[in-house]
This record gives structure tokens, sequence and C-alpha cells, in this order.
């Protein structure tokens, strides 16, 4: 079986699958799967609870980067009505979990299809939320977060980390690109974004080698993962997609400088990341655990810092606790559950 931007970017390439998919099909994919299944009469155990609940708001993309076959493959950005978006919500509350991710593809468009917007969604969802969860978004673009959205990042049921995709630091690629920002604008909602709260974390997709960047735009790149500081970054080489305008540009670099690029930058996330570890050292964090191991209990702090704790037999997955950060330990924080 197969799905996926694949599946629309290439019709009929994929001639011995026995069952395709496109995404506008995808709502059949289940009721195939069950039909296709053995029944099996014994009893099975009721599959285990995901600790966070990901909640996908809009589809489709209204940006036309030159490196990516998404928006072709996906077309235009199409988002869930508010009521469904609502419904999901509370189910997922009702369901015991303490974090909601909203994911789209282009997720800072939600809503502009109906007459609304992203920040008015989640301002209903956070009032849902009550003092038992909260809210997490799962990525989104520096020129779609706008004051409304960075006034919200100062609710305490908004979670204090932006996933926002870099790609580059310097103007030259991103205009290649055809990003929508620019260098500075994306420091400007960093520090915008700092000031409403200033314990947010970044985290960040950075692609060195686009056909033309320089050592000087490389450079203006390992800048700019210093000055914001980011908890982690996606970093990737630059590849040759059929069918992407990125596959015309002239000045490819060469695999050795591709790769010494892609190991600088990593290294310069490794750094700032673990400065974003030993900042959160000594603080109080709000939890949402991933698993319970024995009395070993794995979460995630409303900033994305991994956090471990031992004897914590008695919290339940899925669920909000407050955390003392004690020691950093290799790329998580070790802590102490503060009991009531």
């Amino acid at each position: 079986m197969l799905t996926g931007c694949s599946v629309d970017a290439n019709p009929g390439a994929y001639t011995t699958v026995d069952s395709i998919f496109a995404n506008a099909d995808k709502d059949r994919i289940a009721a195939h799967v069950i039909a296709m299944s053995a029944a099996i009469d014994a009893p099975r155990e009721t599959p285990a609870m995901r600790s966070r609940a990901f909640i996908k708001v809009q589809d489709g993309c209204n940006h036309r980067c030159t490196y990516c076959i998404v928006w072709q493959a996906r077309g235009v950005s199409s988002s869930v009505p508010v009521s469904t978006v609502h419904d999901r919500v509370r189910a997922a509350l009702d369901a015991g979990h303490g974090e909601i991710v909203l994911c789209g593809v282009d997720l800072g468009s939600y809503g502009r299809d109906m007459g609304t917007n992203l920040a008015a969604l989640l301002e209903s969802l956070l009032d849902m939320c009550g003092v038992s969860a909260r809210i997490r978004l799962s990525s989104i673009n520096a020129n779609d977060v706008n004051e409304s959205l960075i006034a919200l990042n100062a609710h305490p049921r908004l979670c204090s980390h932006w996933h926002m995709p870099l790609q580059s630091g310097s103007d030259h690629v991103l205009r290649a690109m055809h990003r929508g920002y620019r260098r500075a604008q994306y420091l400007r909602v960093a520090r915008a974004l700092r000031a409403t709260n200033p314990a947010t974390e970044f985290t960040s997709d950075i692609m060195v080698a686009f056909p033309g960047e320089t050592d000087d735009d490389h450079a203006e790149t390992l800048s700019l993962v210093d000055e914001v500081g980011f908890l982690q970054g996606h970093v990737f080489r630059w590849s040759q997609r059929p069918g992407t305008p990125a596959t015309a540009i002239a000045g490819r670099v060469d695999d050795a400088s591709a790769r010494r690029r892609s190991a600088e930058v990593r290294r310069a996330t490794r750094r700032t990341g673990a400065l974003s570890l030993a900042r959160a050292c000594g603080r109080v964090h709000e939890v949402a655990w991933d698993a319970v191991d024995g009395d070993a209990a794995h979460g995630l702090t409303a900033g994305y810092h991994e956090v471990i704790v031992e004897g914590a037999a008695e919290v339940r997955q899925g669920s909000l606790s407050l955390v003392r950060a004690e020691a950093v330990e290799g790329d998580r924080l070790r802590g102490t559950l503060l009991r009531s």
C-alpha cells in the first residue's frame, strides 16, 4: 500500500504496488486495511494511548518554495472547519491527553480559506484546555507569525516552543528558495516571541548547499544559529528533486563542501542546544509524560526539552506534572517530580 506526496506528484509511476491512495483519498485507507485483515477471534489488548494527541487542522500549501514538491502534490491550503477541530480536541481532552499538538503542512495559513485565522482558533482552544492541558504548534513559518500569535505566546497553556523552519540565514539564498521571509524578519519574530515569554525555545529545519550558496551565505546561517540559540536543528543537504524549480538553478555545491557545511551547522546547533539545556536546569517545568518505564518517567517540557525522572511510577502517560530540572544528562534533563 502506498500514499503520500509522491503518489500525487508521480501518477502512474507505481505499477507494482497493490493499493495506491492519493492524498485526497486517505480517508478510505482505514476501511481498506480492515477489509484486507483476516478475522482474529482471540481477544486483543487495547492499544496504549499516545501520550500527546496530534490533531491535523490543515493540509496543502500556499507557498512555492523552489526546492519542494509538496505544494504541487497537495495543492493549495485547505483548513479543517473550526467546529470539527473543537470536536476532535474535546475528544482528546476527554480521553485524558494533557497535550494537544496542532498539525498542518502549512499551519500558519489555517483559516484563510474560511475567513478566520490560526490565532483565533488557538484562542478558542486555549479556553477549552483549562488548567489540565496545553496546546503545542507543530511547525510554522516566520512570516506567518503575526502580532496576535506573538501575544498568545504569553498564554500559560500554549507551549513556549516554536518550530520555525529557517532553511538559510542568507537573504540571497532565501530569495532563491522563494521563502516568504528574510533574515531580519526571522530574527525580529524570534526576539518578539522571547520578549513575551523569556522561556521560549526554538527548533528548526536548516538546509545547506542549496544551488548558488557561497561560503559567505553559509557563514550567515551559522551566525543566525548562534543569534537565535536553537534547542535543536534538523540539518540536511539540498538534493535534487525532479519537478522542483531548484533543479534549474546554477551553481551546484560540490559534495565535499556540502558535507562540511552540514557538519558545521550540526555542531552549531548542538552547541546552542547545550546552552539551552543549561539555562533550563534549575527551573521548574510542566512536563507531558511520554512513557513510564518501571519507576522512571520520560517526558517533554513546554519548551521541548526531554526530561527523565526516577521514582515517578505513579504518573500517568499523557498527563502533566511539575518537575524541577536538576541536572543535564547528555541531550536531556534529569529532574525531580514535585508532588502536591
